[in-house]
């Protein structure tokens, strides 16, 4: 089996912890894995005749402060006092003997029998009763903790609700609109900050075959949106930025919208490969001969390998517009990537911002995902656009004050979404076309799969009674690295 560069995200498994802040609720949903043996233990002096165990009903079992998640029975004084000893004489102990051992055998300790003392000095018979995780940027509001319940059958997810607060704000976090989000998600500093590098390079991500002509490309320059060439508003662009008219009646009269020739600072040319957050755009003339093929439907597909890369802009057919996922766009001697596909927080924010532009610009907050082919991939309903989200897994702790496991909350958006097939696309009215309150966004295939990766994983990353809601499943994708 191949290994993704996804499979870091990891997924729901012993000890894990799930944290949901929403923006529109003051308390926050808490998740914790407690595992049988947090919950149970046998008796000191066991009954041959009856086996049954004990459960602990005088201890807390999961512990929430202002800043800790803890699971696992409280330490008692006598055990503290223990372990401290350990603490101070156990390296001592160790050190001590490797010491006598390494002179007696020789005068002077080998670089082999140094290893061998560090590799002893580190290994411990240390085995954590109390594990816990540590959460940075926000303020659990212990006081506030209500509801403890576990949400699944067997009793071992416990889920509890409370209130959690970001540092530095006085209150919760503020809702955002979708339009709001795509912009502060479209960075245009990172973009400028890109493009300065110059020195643009193409390769098609599957196949690696290069399609960009480096002969004369040389400078790099940055669209405002993803949709500038295509609508841009569509008046903005050719009343602002094109004719000059600046909206006056009189010249708009007398001039055919055919006649309009876009202003040459917004196309690229032989010489200037434009980009948007989403897109790479660049001249016909720009392109390797031989590198790719053009369909009956205008999109374009690599000639090695046939895989779909991008399409020709409707309103200016000497352009082609290629997908930031589908090829690989590089910049610099250094050849710096500008989607780093094997960062998986890159890929979720970019999934993210196609996701919040298409609901802009289709004004809905379900849309369906199509290949350039007009196939139906995937139907995605937006269900809150401004989540933070927490989550890991809790590490063993050797005292009270350690840390255990750092969870770091991001902002995200949470989606719903079903996956079609062949079946389920011709009798799903919203993948077939007859429910005209579903948006359509046509990606190149390499694009469609990385989305349902990425939200398949997250749905795994998500406690098993959150991950589905009727025939949709629940995902997540981040929008930012912090909050």
């Amino acid at each position: 089996m191949i290994k993704s560069p996804l499979d870091s995200f990891g997924e729901w498994t012993d000890m894990s912890v799930f944290l949901e802040i929403k923006t529109r609720t003051d308390l926050a949903s808490l998740f914790v894995d407690v595992p049988p043996g947090f919950r149970e233990k046998q008796p000191a002096q066991e009954n041959q005749e009856n086996r049954r165990t004990i459960k602990y009903a005088d201890i807390n079992v999961v512990n929430v402060t202002d800043n800790y998640i803890r699971i696992g029975a409280p330490p008692t004084p006598e055990a503290l006092i223990k372990r401290e000893k350990e603490a101070a004489n156990g390296p001592m102990s160790i050190k001590k003997q490797q010491r006598e051992r390494s002179t007696s055998t020789s005068g002077s300790p080998t670089k082999k029998s140094s290893k061998k003392a560090k590799k002893a000095e580190n290994r411990s018979d240390f085995k954590p009763t109390r594990f816990g995780a540590t959460l940075r940027d926000v303020t659990i509001k212990a006081s506030t903790l209500c509801s403890p319940t576990f949400a699944d059958n067997s009793g071992r997810i416990f889920m509890c609700k409370v209130n959690v607060e970001p540092f530095g704000t006085s209150g919760p976090l503020i809702q955002k609109t979708a339009h709001r989000l795509a912009v502060d998600v479209c960075k245009i500093e990172k973009l400028e900050e890109f493009a300065a590098k110059a020195f643009p390079k193409i390769i098609c991500a599957r196949c690696k075959q290069l399609i960009l002509s480096e002969e004369y490309i040389m400078t790099i320059q940055c669209l405002p949106d993803d949709d500038f060439l295509a609508t841009t508003q569509s008046a903005d662009f050719f009343c602002r930025d094109s004719c000059g008219a600046s909206c006056d009646p009189d010249r708009h009269k007398n001039v055919k919208r055919e006649e309009l020739k876009a202003n040459p600072k917004w196309l690229p040319n032989e010489k200037k490969v434009m980009i948007s957050y989403a897109n790479s755009i660049i001249h016909k003339q720009s392109v390797i001969d031989g590198t790719l093929i053009i369909d009956d439907k205008a999109n374009i597909k690599c000639a090695g390998c046939k895989c779909q890369l991008g399409k020709i802009q409707k309103n200016h057919p000497d352009i082609y517009c290629f997908n930031q996922i589908a090829t690989t766009m590089t910049a610099g001697q250094k050849k710096i990537q500008f989607v780093d596909k094997l960062n998986m927080s890159q890929l979720s924010i970019y999934m993210a911002q196609l996701i919040l532009n298409g609901c802009e610009t289709q004004s809905s907050m379900k849309l369906v995902i199509r290949t350039l082919d007009k196939v139906p991939y995937m139907l995605v309903w937006l269900l809150d656009s401004y989540v933070v989200i927490a989550n890991g897994t809790l590490e063993g702790l050797r005292s009270e004050e350690a840390e255990g496991s750092v969870l770091v909350p991001f902002p995200a958006i949470k989606l719903l979404y079903k996956v079609f097939n062949n079946q389920t696309a011709s009798n799903d009215p919203r993948a077939n076309g007859e429910d005209t309150s579903v948006g359509l966004i046509d990606l190149p295939l390499p694009c469609c799969e990385m989305l349902i990766e990425l939200l398949l994983r997250s749905s795994l990353r998500s406690p098993p009674a959150c991950r589905a809601v009727g025939q949709f499943f629940v995902g997540y994708l981040q929008i930012d690295d912090k909050i």
